[in-house]
């Protein structure tokens, strides 16, 4: 089991869709939404995904297949 935290980013119709669930039902995966901010067309989160590693890095590149935009965060910058 593998953890990572990653940033997304989100634009245009992306954004009205539920990737981050259909994502974790697809792939198995848990997620914690760390913090977010979601506006008209536009929208990125700060999101804690956990589960098998391979899934995780699959499931990572399923997201930049629909063009999400995602960037690892290399610390913990969301205490709590």
């Amino acid at each position: 089991m593998g953890k990572r935290r990653v940033h997304l980013t989100f634009q245009g119709q992306l954004a009205d869709e539920p990737a981050i669930w259909t994502m974790s039902q697809e792939f198995g995966l848990v997620f914690n939404i760390r913090q977010a901010d979601l506006a008209d067309g536009f929208g990125w989160i700060m999101l804690e995904l956990e589960g098998d590693d391979q899934k995780l890095s699959e499931a990572l590149r399923w997201l930049e297949e629909r063009g999400v935009i995602v960037a690892p965060i290399e610390q913990d910058v969301v205490a709590g």
